[in-house]
This record gives structure tokens, sequence and C-alpha cells, in this order.
């Protein structure tokens, strides 16, 4: 028995869409175009020079999700937040974009938590795993040490004057000793 299996993959696709013609191509383009915000906004970026317009619907998208919410709602979608920061991946936004999406992120989510009242827990949670992951950017993916540096000591002292509020944030405090007590210990002191 030996019956072929039918090709799998995008070679047998791709051979498919040039046997269209020029017009019917252009239609399934558009239908694909049509389909989802996210596919309108990977064509900008792979066809259309459209980086930056992209990257500011995506921070605009994030302040939505975040401060813009702040006087009517007393939630923040925290599956749309995350639904934005994977697009963002998906397209392949250069890193320092990314590091700002994120940096928006957490900053729109604190400001938010400190402006309510009585929010889940879960909101506090999710804005300190995306501090942890946006100081992680800085210092995996910055490579001047300088620069490094100087990043994060605003925000030390961004994350200091909140902490000094004295609004309970045990979560975010948890990431503030873990990224700045030791890291900063080791960069004033290296191995002692």
């Amino acid at each position: 028995m030996n019956s072929k299996k039918p090709k799998t993959g995008i070679k047998p696709l791709t051979k498919s869409f040039w046997e269209l013609s020029r017009p019917r191509q252009e239609a399934f383009l558009k239908n694909l175009y049509d389909l989802s915000p996210e596919n309108k906004s990977l064509f900008r970026l792979r066809l259309g020079n459209g980086e930056s317009a992209v990257f500011e619907a995506l921070k605009k998208e994030i302040q939505k999700e975040t401060v813009d919410r702040l006087p009517r709602y007393r939630k923040i979608r925290l599956v749309k937040i995350n639904t934005i920061l994977r697009n963002a991946n998906k397209y392949a936004l250069p890193m320092a974009q990314q590091i700002k999406l994120k940096k928006e992120v957490w900053v729109g989510m604190c400001t938010f938590i400190r402006k309510k009242d009585y929010l889940p827990d879960r909101y506090e949670i999710a804005c300190a795993r995306h501090l942890g992951e946006y100081l992680k950017m800085i210092t995996d993916h910055i490579l001047e040490k300088s620069e490094v540096e100087d990043i994060l000591k605003k925000e030390k002292d961004y994350l200091s004057k909140i902490i000094e509020t004295g609004i309970y944030l045990p979560h975010i405090e948890d990431v503030y000793c873990q990224y700045f007590t030791r890291r900063l210990d080791f960069i004033n002191h290296p191995f002692t």
C-alpha cells in the first residue's frame, strides 16, 4: 500500500496562490486583509513600512485597556492586554518597541490599581509579572551597560515613590526587592 499523503505546509498553498489569475490573487489578499485587525497590522508591517504606525496603535490599545478605563470601569481586561502583547511579539516588532509596550502595560496597570480600591489580587499579580518581565527584558536585551543602569535607576526611583505612598502592593514590592536590592548591591560591590 503505497498511498501518497497529501502535501502539507506552505509550499502547495503558495503554488496554488501563484496559479490564480492576478485579479483573484488581489481579491484573496483583500479578503485576508479584511479578515481581522491583526491581519491589517501585519500587512502594514510587512508591506507598507508601517512599523511606527503599528507600534503607536498597539500603545494606544494598551492605554485604552489600562489608564483610559479609570473613570468608567472597575476592571482591567487582562486577556485583552495579553493579546496585545502577543500581537506585538507576532508582528516581530523591534525589541526596543516591545520593551516600551511592556513598560506601558505595567505602568498603566499600576496606575489603575493605585486609583481604585478593593480590586482582586490578580490585577496586582499580573502587574508584578509584567514589571518583572519588563525589567528582565531591559537587563537581557539592552547591550549598553550604562543605559541599563540609567533605566534601572529611573524605575527604582519610580517604584520607591509608589511603595512610599503606603498602598499595600506586596507582589510589586517582591519584584522591587528581587531586582533592586540584590542587583544594586552587586553593581556597587561585585564579587564580595
